[in-house]
C-alpha cells in the first residue's frame, strides 16, 4: 500500500515540476514585450473627448493571449486593473482605453506607473507570466 501511494506520490510531484518548469521556459525565454508609450486621457470627465493609449511592442516568438494591466500611482498604491486584447507575435499594438466602457477602460486618475503581466499559451493552457512583467514609470501623472 505505501509502494502504491508513493509511487503515485512521486509521479505527481514529477509531472507538476515539469508543467511549472516548461511554464517558466517559456515566460522567461519566449516572451518578449515592453511597453513603448502611455498617452493619458486629457479630459477623463468627457467621455467624448478622448481616450488613453498604451503602446505594446511584442519582440517575441510567442503571442500574448492577453495583458492584466496594473496601474499605480505616486505612493504606491494599485488604483486599478483591467485586461486587454491579444497581441500576436511580433506585433506592436496600441491599446485604447475608452471612457464609460463596461467594464471600465481608463487609466485611473493618478497613475505613474503601469505594470503589465502577460498571458500566454504553453501545452494547451493559458499561463500568466508574473515573473516576466514589464513596468513604465511615467510623468506626469494622468
Amino acid at each position: 500500500i505505501v509502494i502504491t501511494w508513493g509511487s503515485g506520490f512521486v509521479q505527481n510531484i514529477t509531472s507538476s515540476t515539469e508543467e511549472r518548469t516548461r511554464k517558466a521556459i517559456a515566460c522567461t525565454s519566449d516572451l518578449n514585450f515592453e511597453i513603448l508609450k502611455v498617452t493619458c486621457d486629457t479630459n477623463p470627465g468627457d467621455p467624448n473627448a478622448g481616450l488613453s493609449q498604451i503602446l505594446i511592442d511584442n519582440k517575441g516568438g510567442v503571442d500574448i493571449n492577453g495583458l492584466a494591466l496594473r496601474f499605480f500611482n505616486n505612493w504606491g498604491d494599485n488604483v486599478g486593473v483591467t485586461n486587454t486584447i491579444p497581441i500576436l507575435s511580433f506585433e506592436i499594438k496600441t491599446i485604447d482605453l475608452f471612457p464609460g466602457t463596461n467594464p471600465q477602460r481608463l487609466i485611473p486618475t493618478g497613475t505613474t506607473k503601469i505594470e503589465a503581466l502577460a498571458t500566454i499559451q504553453t501545452d494547451g493552457t493559458n499561463a500568466t507570466c508574473s515573473e516576466a512583467s514589464r513596468v513604465k514609470i511615467f510623468t506626469p501623472a494622468c
